[in-house]
């Protein structure tokens, strides 16, 4: 197969599919577009589930065949969290999503061909016709005395149902209305209670960013915001830093949500971790601290020690060096005196004897001493008396 058949090929199997908007600040729905050759910004009419629909195209993109089928959503203009009342006074029960029968449907819709001069007069005059609807309809509201508040006013191309979005924080029975409007407007009447999300989403405006409402930009659907979010982002915990124009929480807390959400689980792996590093630090610490008072003790006690030893070696050479002056003493005493002669202590004076028995209880060892120099007199005294006694013999030389 040559390569300009497997383009053709591939071209047969490839579908045009058109992203359209029916306002500027409704959501885009996809449309089959495979027959017609548009552009960007080209004004189309299409077939919707109510009827011929006026439309402008926003996008375009190529899928294959087999991808497109079964997989694209839904056509529906049926809103989230709406109470559908139709003009014969039926009751639709309020559902969060769009009833079963358009969910099942996954029929792709195609455009039915490009809008013309006529159309867009077309499309113009239902315009007019939608203020003077919200204004009669408004009117009949403030008669009423009932606790709504109308938003919109919508009509289809072929100007044969009106859809009539209203906010209300309680159910209104409203059936009494219906019958008035229809009666009056000559057209299907639709009423549809929409949330406070809805009203910021069909009124526009602008955000405290400065910027235009995400919402009425480019959001395609309201996803649950919590204020665990405003938390996790470490955000001021104040309703009117975190709240948007409708009073509900800020779309955008969502956007970076899952970011911080990672970044704080790696944190808290890291913070685990540094706690665990300083954790073992302070162990280490303590016991190199431990470690250091215990050698610290150990080397105070030695020292301690060795003093008490130098204490003592001193002491016991001081004592030894007043021993031996002592005997020094006694022996020049004995030098200097005869054996022959007695000591005349009577003779010295009393001073003296009063300084040498001071100085001799000044030394240590006194009582010792003192008994040894009584000894040293009894020997001498007897000595004497006995040489008295004995003739003494020639002196010697």
């Amino acid at each position: 197969m040559t390569l300009e058949k497997r383009i053709d090929k591939m071209a047969d199997n490839m579908i045009k599919i058109a992203g359209v908007r029916f306002r500027e600040n409704s959501k885009v729905y996809d449309f089959d577009s495979t027959d017609f050759d548009i552009a960007v910004g080209d004004k189309v009419i299409v077939d919707s589930e109510r009827g011929s629909g006026f439309a402008q195209v926003v996008r375009i993109r190529k899928v294959d065949k087999t991808l497109a089928e079964g997989s694209l959503p839904a056509l529906t203009l049926v809103q989230e969290n709406l109470a559908v009342k139709k003009a014969e006074g039926e009751n639709t029960s309020v559902t969060d999503r769009p009833p079963a029968q358009e969910q099942a449907t996954k029929i792709l819709r195609k455009i039915l061909r490009r809008a013309t001069e006529d159309d867009v007069a077309q499309e113009e005059k239902n315009r007019l016709r939608e203020k003077e609807a919200f204004a009669i309809a408004q009117d009949m509201i403030a008669e009423r005395e009932m606790p709504m508040k109308l938003i919109r006013v919508e009509y289809t191309f072929d100007a044969s149902r009106g859809t009539f979005f209203f906010f209300s924080e309680t159910r209104v029975d409203f059936r009494e209305l219906v019958k008035d409007l229809a009666h009056k407007l000559k057209s299907r009447i639709e009423m549809r209670q929409i949330g406070v999300r809805d009203v910021a989403r069909l009124i526009g405006g602008f955000g405290p960013c400065g910027r235009e409402l995400c919402c009425a930009s480019f959001l395609k659907n309201f996803e649950p915001v919590s204020i665990r979010m405003a938390k996790k982002q470490e955000m001021v915990l104040n309703p009117a830093k975190i709240s948007g124009v409708c009073g509900r929480l800020l779309c955008c807390l969502s956007y970076e949500y899952e970011m911080y959400d990672e970044i704080k689980k790696d944190l808290a792996d890291m913070r685990e971790t540094d706690a665990k590093d300083k954790k073992e630090e302070e162990a280490l610490r303590l016991d190199e601290d431990r470690h250091a008072a215990s050698e610290r003790r150990l080397t105070e006690g030695k020292n301690l020690q060795e003093d008490r030893q130098r204490q003592e070696k001193h002491q016991e050479g001081s004592q030894e060096l007043v021993r031996h002056e002592a005997r020094t003493n006694q022996k020049n005493v004995k030098k200097s005196q005869p054996q022959g002669d007695l000591p005349r202590v009577s003779q010295q004076p009393q001073s003296e004897k009063a300084q040498t028995h001071e100085q001799k209880s000044q030394q240590p060892g006194e009582k010792s001493g003192r008994k040894k120099r009584r000894r040293f007199w009894r020997k001498k005294k007897k000595g004497q008396q006995q040489g008295e006694t004995k003739p003494q013999g020639p002196e010697k030389s």
